[in-house]
């Protein structure tokens, strides 16, 4: 990890922090979109459904567009977005729908010129608030959304559909742009936020819990002490699971798609945690460690009969290496490691 990644990871964190109307969930905007609805209020649904090079943001990117201009999410910001917003106001007042393409290579026949390069194709989808199966489908995403489901939704590019949003909730759906029944879609798939256990309740989680609940995650802390979970110590994690540590799936169901941070009080419960995760199929198990801790830990499980490979799966010492001493940056160092096994991920 080179010096500048690690601070575009932190800037990403502040601009989270500092500029929530702009960056929003998915919910988030499908929230706004009701209450458009609700106003009576007729859009423009602007999202990318494909993007190749450096485009500020990838397929799946949105925003919403009434006549006065953008009011919800973003598709990257810069000349794109203004170039996209424009636009879509045009398109709320002919009520239309389109598609169109930007290049932002810097060449003369570009029509945006941007050093970053790249190309977009954009689809501008026009929802009336009369349209009667549209409050369903928000209604749908932010109940999928609320219990943490994996769906897909099925955005028509025919510019002409009578209904513009479909959700699926069946497996093994493709994403991107693909026909269903004879109509040509964009298909993304939505997965709820990533679950991330963390196992601790002390200072390193009660500074952690914050930053990833800012960055999307859902949080949920686990201890054996029951003083240790209060909404007043997190007030931003989405569950508190009281459990000994050595029965952990007593009470918790961990899943292939599943974090792990395992910050606890002590060697011996951090060491039983990980014999335990690594009976599981979860994506990321992180252990905080010195060299010596990881050292020791790591000769632990050979001899506990554990391979090289399951060993090579914990990410000890848990983080981005930025020299991070105080809490606040050990929490931005852990968040930094999340966000890029999340990218990994996708």
């Amino acid at each position: 990890m080179i010096f500048h990644d690690i601070i575009d990871m932190i800037i990403l964190y502040f601009v989270r922090c500092h500029y929530k109307k702009r960056i929003i969930t998915v919910k988030e905007l499908f929230e706004q979109l009701i209450q458009l609805i609700h106003q009576r209020q007729d859009c423009v649904l602007v999202t990318v459904v494909e993007s190749s090079g450096s485009t500020p943001r990838e397929s799946g990117a949105r925003m919403l567009v009434i006549k006065d201009g953008r009011i919800a999410g973003t598709i990257g910001g810069g000349a794109v977005e203004y170039a996209a917003e424009e636009f879509a106001k045009s398109c709320v007042v002919s009520k239309s729908s389109a598609i169109k393409e930007y290049d932002l290579s810097p060449s003369k026949d570009s029509e945006l010129g941007m050093i970053c390069g790249g190309k977009a194709k954009v689809l501008f989808q026009y929802l009336r608030h009369k349209e009667q199966e549209l409050p369903k489908v928000c209604e749908m995403i932010i109940s999928y959304l609320d219990n943490n489901e994996k769906f897909w939704i099925y955005s028509s590019m025919d510019v002409k559909a009578k209904t513009p949003l479909m959700l699926l909730d069946s497996h093994g759906r493709q994403t991107g742009c693909l026909v269903h029944q004879d109509e040509l879609y964009f298909v993304e798939e939505v997965s709820g936020q990533k679950r991330v256990f963390i196992f601790g309740g002390g200072h390193v989680a009660r500074a952690l819990v914050p930053v990833l609940s800012e960055l999307d995650f859902y949080c949920v802390v686990v201890d054996d002490r029951e003083d240790f979970l209060s909404k007043e110590a997190f007030p931003t994690a989405n569950e508190l699971i009281l459990t000994d540590f050595d029965k952990i799936n007593e009470k918790i169901k961990i899943m292939e798609e599943d974090y792990a941070v395992v910050i606890t009080r002590s060697h011996e419960f951090d060491y039983i945690l990980q014999k335990q995760l690594l009976a599981t199929p979860i994506y990321y198990i992180g252990v905080m460690g010195s060299k010596n801790k990881t050292a020791t830990q790591k000769s632990m499980l050979e001899k506990d009969g554990f391979s090289k490979e399951d060993i090579g799966r914990i990410n000890m010492p848990i983080g981005i290496d930025i020299k991070a001493e105080t809490l606040n940056e050990l929490a931005i160092s852990i968040a930094g490691e999340l966000i890029r096994k999340r990218a990994e991920q996708r």
